[in-house]
Order: structure tokens, then sequence, then C-alpha cells
């Protein structure tokens, strides 16, 4: 495509009663390539319900190419708490374009600042009950547990619903910008956070409102249970990553979109071979 000022009468020629006008307008988007959504967003150009349908496909194919093409950037950057982030990111701008990702930060500096806490009491417990008592960030009902949504962090803020293992990242994150030691807890089947109190570290579940979890409340769960097992489960951004897509792919069988399936097994597949040649800080 030549001129990209002709995006806005192209766009209208997408409902055009002529099946070969409209093949041709698409055919003017596929030349545009990975750039098409970030100049219809430079020229201020919001598809409607039915024009975006024609063009739907090829915007999601070159989401899905520009994350195949661009996923290893987070693995060297410096920061473990920036590499979760960047990752996080790059799942926003996949699912929602480059303009919704670049919210993702303003929104976790303006939480980060909303935070008040009681003199003397700026510790990461604060911090959960501010989060997820007085801000209102809670799970999902369980019936909306497999939707791919959940894995977007700019939605999780700002629909207030996670799972636990968004949830676990926006306190860590926002933890992060305040200097509070937060990590996550690759518990199986529910992700917790870890965070620290003093010399303590205390288990907790972001999920269920940002408790702490005791041993008294392991052990009804499970008498065999340690606290101190499950403490040796801290993990890293690689780790965290990797949990997120894994369960992105469930979300995508569930919704029947093969092709997201098949990208989130190669993202992974990607951090395995990079974790065996250089392990993922």
């Amino acid at each position: 495509m030549g001129n990209v000022s002709q995006l806005p009468y192209l766009v209208r020629l997408l409902d055009d009663d002529t099946p070969v006008v409209r093949e041709a307008v698409l055919r003017e988007f596929e030349e545009l390539g990975s750039s098409l959504e970030e100049q219809l967003e430079r020229l201020g150009i919001s598809l409607g319900r039915e024009e975006s349908r024609p063009i739907k496909h090829i915007l999601e194919r070159n989401r899905r190419k520009a994350l195949q093409e661009s996923w290893t950037e987070w693995f060297t950057m410096r920061g473990d708490k920036e590499r979760l982030e960047e990752a996080l990111r790059m799942i926003v701008e996949f699912q929602d374009g480059k303009a919704t990702a670049a919210t993702l930060p303003l929104l976790l500096d303006r939480l980060t600042g909303e935070y008040r806490p009681i003199p003397g009491e700026e510790d990461a417990l604060q911090l959960a009950k501010f989060l997820f008592r007085d801000k209102g960030l809670r799970g999902v009902k369980s019936e909306e547990y497999t939707n791919a949504r959940n894995s977007n962090l700019v939605a999780v803020i700002e629909e207030k619903r996670g799972i636990p293992i968004t949830l676990a990242c926006v306190y860590i994150l926002i933890g992060h910008r305040l200097g509070l030691a937060i990590e996550g807890c690759n518990f199986p089947g529910h992700f917790l956070a870890i965070a620290r109190k003093q010399r303590e570290r205390v288990l907790i579940d972001c999920y269920g409102g940002g408790r702490a979890i005791t041993q008294d409340d392991l052990a009804e769960i499970d008498s065999k249970v340690s606290l101190k097992d499950i403490l040796r489960l801290e993990c890293r951004s690689a780790a965290i990553v990797a949990r997120v897509l894994r369960n992105l792919k469930s979300a995508y069988e569930h919704e029947r979109i093969p092709e997201n399936v098949r990208l989130m097994d190669s993202l992974l597949k990607i951090m395995n071979a990079e974790e065996s040649l250089s392990p993922l800080r």
C-alpha cells in the first residue's frame, strides 16, 4: 500500500457490495503486514463490529507472528520483575494490541500511587489488604476460570477479576515498585505468593482475598502438608510465565482456537530450549 492515508477510505470499502472490491481491499491490508494495526491506531481509525470482521483474521495472524518473533526479547532484560512485567505486557499486546499493552505499566503505577499504608506498617501484608480488600481485586467465578482474558493483566486490573497467578502477578509487580520482597509460589493447582514480614516468609492467597495462610490452615486441607515444604516452591519470572502460557494453552483449547494453542506450545518450547542452554534468571 503506497499511501497509508488511504486507509480510512479503504475501511469504508470493506462493506462494498462487490466481492472483487472487498477482495482487493483485503489484499491492500495484507501488504501492510504487521504494521496494519499500528497504522490504524496512528490514524485514529476505529473499526466497527461489521468492518472488523473481514480483517480480524489478518490482525490475529499478525499478532501471533509478532509475539512469536519477539518472544525472546524479555529473556535478557535486567531484573527478574522487569522480565515478568515485559512478558505479561507482550501477552496483553498479543490479545489487545500495542495501545492497550502500553497502559499496563501506567495501571500498575497508578495502583502503586494509590497505596497509602498506615505509618510503620508498610509491609507486604498491608499491600495485600489494600489490593484484595480495599481495591476489590478478587478471583473470577469458577465457571469463568478457563477464559483466556484471565491471563491478560490489563483486563485483570481494569475488571478487578483474575485467577490466582495473575492476581499474584499484580501483587508482585506493585510490591516490586514499593521495594517489598514478594515472590511467586508455584503450588500445584493454586498459585500463591510468598511475602516477607520482617525475617519471616508468609504465604499469601491472592485469590482468597489476600489472606495469609498458616500451618493450621494447611492442616485442615492435609495434615501431611507442611508450610516449610510449600515455601520451597518459591519461583521467579521464568516459572511464572511458563505457567501463564500453560493456562493460556488450556484456555485456547477450551475456546477451540488451535492456532493460539500451537502458538503457546511454541513459546513454551522456546523457553525450554533457552533454559537448557543458559537458564533463564
